[in-house]
C-alpha cells in the first residue's frame, strides 16, 4: 500500500490574479478609447440652438447643414411644430468651433436659389440642396434661440456702417434688399421694412454702407424714388429714370440741402421718409409768403404743387385747391369763384442777392400789389392740360377780382382772366360790339344800291360804253403805232436828234473858253488885261 501511495503525484493549488491575463487588456483598451472618444465628442460638440422659420422648405434632418463663411459648422438635428402653431422649430447641433458666436445678435437665414434685384445667387444649392447661413453677432450676451429668415442681412462679417430708422406716411412698402442711392450710387439696402396698420405709417430700417456714412448728417432729407417718373410741364417732357435696380422694386434716395448735411448722427437715429422728390422740394420754408387768390375760371388741371410764376421767374407754388373756408362752399353757385391758396418762396425771389426779411418781402408785394399785381391761371401744358398761376401786371382799366381783402387770415390778392379764358372774353366783346351795329339798316340801304345799280346797267347809254371803249383803244394804238421805229415820224425824231447833238459837240469848245475865261466874250484871249491909266 506504500507502494501505490507513493506511485500517485499530489497536486499544490497556486492562486493567480485575475488581471494577470492578456485577455483583459482589450476591454481596458476599448474602455480607454471610448473614454477619449467621449471627451473628444464632448470638446467638440458645440451648443445645441433652436431656429424658428415660417415654414421648412427646403430643410431635411441630418441633411441640411449650418455653415458660417462656407464652412459646415453644424448640421439640422430635428424638425417640427411649433406649440403656438405659428410656424416651425427647427433643432441644430453646432460644433464647438463656433459657441462663441451665439449672440443675441447673430443671425440665421436660409440660402437657397433666388431671384431678386440684386441679381441670381444660391445657384449652387439646386445640386446640394439649401443650407442654413449665419452671421456673428456683437452682442455681450449668449443666446441660444434665432429667428430663421428668408433673406441675408446686409451687413457681412466684419464689415462696419450707419443705421438708420426711417418713417414714411405713404401707402407704398419697399422690401428688404431694396437699394439706398445717393443720385445714382448704391450706398446701402433696407434691411427691413414693416407696416404698423394702426398709426398708418411704415417703417423702414436701413443700413449705409461704410465709408458711406460720411454723407450722413442730421438735415439729410430722405425721400422714395420709385419706377420711371414723366413729367410733361411748360418747360417739355421731362424723364427721369433710376438705376435699374431702383426700376425693378424702387430705392430709398437721399441729399443734403444746400446749406450743407447738419451735424453726425449715431445708429438708430430716426429721419423722415418723403414720398418723393417734388414733396420734398414743396416743403414751405421759414420765410413762406401765403396769398389767396378767387378764380371765376374752371381750376381744372391746377394741382398742389404747380408753379407761381412771374415774367417767366418760379417764385412759388400752390399750396392748396380749392380752399374754402368752413361751409363758405355752400355758396358756390351764388359766388361764382374757387378760392386757390398760393405760397411765396423769397428764396426763389434772391438770385445773386442776399437774404431779407419776410417782413421785407411782405411789403415788396404789398407795393405791387397796390400797382396791379393781379393773379392769372394760365395754360402749362396743352396737351395735358396742366395750369400753373401767374403773377402779372393788370392793364389800366381792367378790374381785378377781389371780394375780400383777407381770408382765413391770408391777404387777398385780386385776379383776372387769363389764356384762353380771356381770349373767349375778349372774342364775346367782339361779338357783342357786332352784334350792336346796325346791320339791318345797312343791308337795307345796300339792296337799295344795288337796285339803283341795275338800273343803271340797264340804259342804252350804258350798254353803249364796251363799243367805244375799244373804239378809242383802237385809236390810241394807231397813235402809238405812228411813232414805231418804222415810222416816219420816227425817222425825224431821230434825225433832229442827231443834230442837236452834233451842234452840242461844236459848242463844247466854245463853253470850256467862257469857264476858263468868263470874260473871252469881250475881250480878246490872247490879249493882255488893260491897265487903267491914272490922271495926269
Amino acid at each position: 500500500m506504500k507502494k501505490n501511495a507513493s506511485a500517485n503525484p499530489s497536486a499544490t493549488v497556486s492562486q493567480t490574479s485575475p488581471f494577470s491575463s492578456v485577455v483583459w487588456l482589450i476591454p481596458l483598451l476599448a474602455l480607454i478609447t471610448g473614454a477619449w472618444l467621449l471627451i473628444q465628442h464632448v470638446r467638440s460638440t458645440g451648443p445645441e440652438i433652436t431656429l424658428y422659420t415660417d415654414n421648412a422648405e427646403g430643410i431635411e434632418v441630418n441633411n441640411t447643414v449650418i455653415k458660417v463663411l462656407n464652412v459646415t459648422v453644424g448640421r439640422v438635428t430635428s424638425i417640427k411644430l411649433r406649440d403656438d402653431e405659428k410656424g416651425v422649430e427647427l433643432t441644430a447641433q453646432l460644433s464647438a468651433d463656433v459657441k462663441d458666436l451665439m449672440r443675441q445678435d447673430t443671425q440665421f437665414w436660409i440660402v437657397k436659389p433666388r431671384i431678386d434685384q440684386s441679381g441670381i445667387t444660391g445657384l449652387n444649392t439646386l445640386v446640394s440642396g439649401a443650407y442654413i447661413a449665419f452671421t456673428p453677432g456683437h452682442s455681450d450676451k449668449t443666446a441660444d434661440t434665432f429667428q430663421l429668415a428668408d433673406l441675408p442681412p446686409v451687413t457681412a462679417i466684419g464689415q462696419s456702417g450707419l443705421r438708420l430708422r426711417l418713417q414714411s406716411h405713404s401707402d407704398k412698402m419697399l422690401g428688404a434688399g431694396s437699394p439706398v442711392l445717393y443720385g445714382d450710387i448704391n450706398v446701402g439696402q433696407i434691411e427691413s421694412a414693416n407696416f404698423d396698420p394702426r398709426e398708418r405709417v411704415v417703417h423702414y430700417q436701413i443700413y449705409i454702407n461704410s465709408p458711406n456714412e460720411e454723407l450722413i448728417g442730421r438735415d439729410v432729407h430722405f425721400w422714395l424714388q420709385t419706377g420711371l417718373k414723366i413729367e410733361a410741364s411748360g418747360g417739355g417732357i421731362k424723364i427721369d429714370s433710376a438705376p435699374l435696380p431702383a426700376l425693378i422694386s424702387g430705392a430709398i434716395a437721399f441729399a443734403a440741402p444746400a446749406q450743407g448735411k447738419g451735424a453726425a448722427v449715431d445708429n438708430n437715429t430716426e429721419f423722415t421718409l418723403y414720398n418723393s422728390r417734388s414733396e420734398l422740394d414743396n416743403l414751405p420754408s421759414e420765410r413762406a409768403l401765403y396769398y389767396v387768390a378767387f378764380f371765376r375760371q374752371s381750376v381744372r388741371g391746377l394741382t398742389v404743387g404747380a408753379p407761381v410764376e412771374y415774367k417767366g421767374l418760379n417764385i412759388g407754388t400752390v399750396a392748396e385747391v380749392p380752399y374754402f373756408e368752413r361751409n363758405d362752399s355752400h355758396q358756390l353757385f351764388a359766388n361764382g369763384w374757387v378760392p386757390v391758396r398760393i405760397r411765396l418762396e423769397p428764396a426763389r425771389m434772391e438770385v445773386n442777392a442776399s437774404e431779407q426779411s419776410h417782413q421785407v418781402w411782405q411789403n415788396q408785394i404789398q407795393a405791387a400789389m397796390n400797382k396791379g399785381l393781379v393773379a392769372t391761371l394760365a395754360s402749362d401744358n396743352l396737351l395735358t392740360g396742366s395750369l400753373y398761376v401767374e403773377l402779372s401786371d393788370a392793364p389800366s382799366g381792367q378790374a381785378a377780382l377781389r371780394p375780400q381783402t383777407l381770408y382765413r387770415g391770408d391777404t387777398v390778392i385780386g385776379s383776372r382772366s387769363g389764356g384762353l379764358d380771356a381770349l373767349q372774353n375778349q372774342l364775346s366783346d367782339l361779338l357783342a360790339k357786332f352784334n350792336k351795329l346796325p346791320l339791318e339798316q345797312t343791308v337795307t340801304e345796300l339792296n337799295g344800291s344795288l337796285k339803283e345799280l341795275r338800273s343803271l346797267l340797264a340804259q342804252p347809254q350804258t350798254r353803249q360804253l364796251p363799243q367805244e371803249l375799244n373804239h378809242t383803244l383802237r385809236e390810241l394804238q394807231q397813235t402809238l403805232q405812228g411813232v414805231s421805229p418804222g415810222s416816219p415820224l420816227y425817222g425825224d425824231v431821230q434825225s433832229t436828234l442827231q443834230n442837236l447833238d452834233r451842234t452840242l459837240q461844236d459848242a463844247q469848245p466854245t463853253l470850256r473858253t467862257l469857264k476858263q475865261q468868263p470874260n473871252a466874250l469881250i475881250f480878246s484871249p490872247s490879249a493882255n488885261d488893260p491897265i487903267p491909266k491914272g490922271v495926269r
